[in-house]
C-alpha cells in the first residue's frame, strides 16, 4: 500500500486502522483514542490516513500538502497546524516517544507499528437463497406495490410542490445576492518580536500556530544573541521550574512542524539541545531535552555532533561571540 495514492474524502476505503492505543476507521471517518471517540477535523483526519498509507517512511511536506489541499495553494504552515491538531487528538503530546516523528524541513513519518483490517462492504446484496435474501427480497416488493398504488394519488401534489420550492430558491438566492457584502480576502494580522515572546513564555500553543500559519519564521532571532524560538522557550524552565512539561513539548514539537532547525547556533555558540541539556535550564530527564537528543542522533535525519555547542575562547578561557549581533527586524 506504500505506493497508493488518495485525493479527497470521495475515494476513502473500507478498512480500520489500529495504531499505538487508537483506531482510524476510514469508512466512518472516525478517530478513537484509548477507546474515546476523539474530536477532529477533516483535514488532521487525511494527514492521518496519508501517513497511515506509507506507515514507517518518511512522507516528504510536498507529498503532504499535494495529497491533503490538491489544486488549491494554501501556506506552507497549513501542514504543521494540521499536524498539531492531529498529535492533541492522538495524544502524541504525552507520550515518551512519538507517534508522529518529525524531520525538520523534510517531513513526517508514522514511527509506531500499525494493522490495517479491510471491512466487508454492507452494501452488498445477501445470497439469493438465504433466508436473509429472501426476507429481504420481500419486504422490499411489499414497499414497491405500496409504492405504485400511492403514486397516482400523490404525482400531482409532488410536482406542484417541487416547482413552488425552486421559485422560493430563487427569490431567497436574488435577494440574497443583491444584499450581501463585498468579501475582502483576510490579510495577515501584523506580530511583533512582543507578541511571539509572549506566547512562547506562556508555553501558548494556540497563539504561536496562528503565528506560524502567518508566515512567521521560527528560526527569526529575537535578541542581540541570536536566540531563536526553541532557545527562548528553553528559558521556561529556568524562571519557571512548576511549568507543565508536556505542554511545553507540544510547543517545541509545534515549532519545529513549523520549520525551526534543529541545531542553530547562538551567538555564543550554543545550540538548542546544548541548552536544554544543562541543569540551570531544563535537564537531561526533562521531556523536551530528550526529543532533542532523540532528533539529534536518532530521527530521521540526525545530525549527530551538529546538536552540541560550539564555543571559542580567547587566550584566558573565556568564550567569545562568534559573530556580531544582528536583530530581526
Amino acid at each position: 500500500m506504500a505506493g497508493e495514492r488518495l485525493s479527497g474524502l470521495k475515494e476513502r476505503q473500507r478498512r480500520r486502522w489500529s495504531f499505538a492505543g487508537a483506531v482510524f476507521d476510514e469508512a466512518n471517518w472516525t478517530l478513537t483514542v484509548d477507546g474515546q471517540r476523539a474530536v477532529v477535523e477533516t483535514k488532521p483526519l487525511e494527514l492521518l490516513r496519508e501517513l497511515l498509507l506509507h506507515a514507517g517512511d518518511l512522507v516528504p511536506k510536498d507529498q503532504l500538502m499535494d495529497s491533503i489541499w490538491p489544486d488549491v495553494e494554501v501556506v506552507e504552515a497549513s501542514l504543521p497546524t494540521a499536524i498539531a491538531k492531529l498529535r492533541r487528538a492522538l495524544g502524541d503530546d504525552r507520550r515518551d516517544r512519538p507517534i508522529i516523528e518529525t524531520a525538520p524541513r523534510l517531513g513526517y513519518r508514522l514511527a509506531v507499528p500499525v494493522e490495517v483490517e479491510e471491512l466487508p462492504d454492507p452494501s452488498l446484496s445477501p445470497p439469493r437463497n438465504s433466508v436473509a435474501g429472501n426476507r429481504q427480497r420481500r419486504a422490499t416488493d411489499r414497499r414497491q406495490g405500496q409504492d405504485e398504488r400511492r403514486a397516482p394519488s400523490h404525482r400531482s401534489f409532488l410536482l406542484v410542490a417541487a416547482i413552488g420550492a425552486v421559485a422560493i430558491l430563487a427569490a431567497l438566492f436574488v435577494a440574497t445576492a443583491e444584499t450581501a457584502p463585498t468579501q475582502t480576502a483576510a490579510q495577515p494580522r501584523a506580530y511583533t518580536k512582543a507578541d511571539v515572546y509572549d506566547a512562547l513564555r506562556k508555553v501558548d500553543v494556540e497563539t504561536v500556530e496562528k503565528l506560524l500559519a502567518e508566515g512567521w519564521d521560527p528560526d527569526a532571532w529575537l535578541d542581540v544573541d541570536r536566540n531563536g524560538a526553541l532557545n527562548v522557550l528553553l528559558q521556561v524552565c529556568e524562571w519557571n521550574p512548576g511549568h507543565d512539561r508536556d505542554r511545553m513539548l507540544l510547543m517545541a514539537r509545534t515549532l519545529f512542524d513549523g520549520g525551526a532547525e534543529l541545531a542553530p547556533r547562538n551567538a555564543w555558540g550554543d545550540t538548542p539541545y546544548s541548552i536544554a541539556k544543562t541543569d540551570r535550564y531544563c535537564g537531561p530527564d526533562h521531556p523536551v531535552t530528550k526529543m532533542l537528543h532523540r532528533l539529534c542522533y536518532e530521527g530521521v535525519n540526525p545530525v549527530g555532533a551538529r546538536c552540541l555547542a560550539d564555543y571559542r575562547r580567547d587566550a584566558a578561557g573565556n568564550v567569545l561571540r562568534q559573530d556580531p549581533p544582528q536583530l530581526v527586524k
